[in-house]
């Protein structure tokens, strides 16, 4: 795995990592769930660790390019709601 990327400024997403070498992408929300994404092109991986950097909105690049876009897998439940 890359090194992870901690988010300050999302309401939803707490974490995101990245591993190129299974092109996969969890991501740790804020409410304790955590999910895998398959297949993730590290390019995508790039924008959105530059728009996390940015400040830009995590929720809304995840919500219009990954969520629905790759195979998940949910790894881990939280105490709150679904994302």
């Amino acid at each position: 795995m890359s090194k992870p990327v901690f988010t300050t400024k999302s309401s939803t997403i707490h974490k995101v990592d990245y591993n190129e070498k299974e092109k996969t992408l969890e991501i740790e929300f804020r409410s304790g769930n955590m999910y895998r994404y398959y297949n993730v092109p590290a390019r995508m991986w790039r924008v959105f660790q530059l728009y996390i950097e940015c400040e830009g909105s995590a929720g809304s690049f995840f919500n219009e390019y990954i969520k629905n876009q790759f195979t998940s897998e949910k790894l881990k439940s939280g105490a709150g709601e679904e994302e």
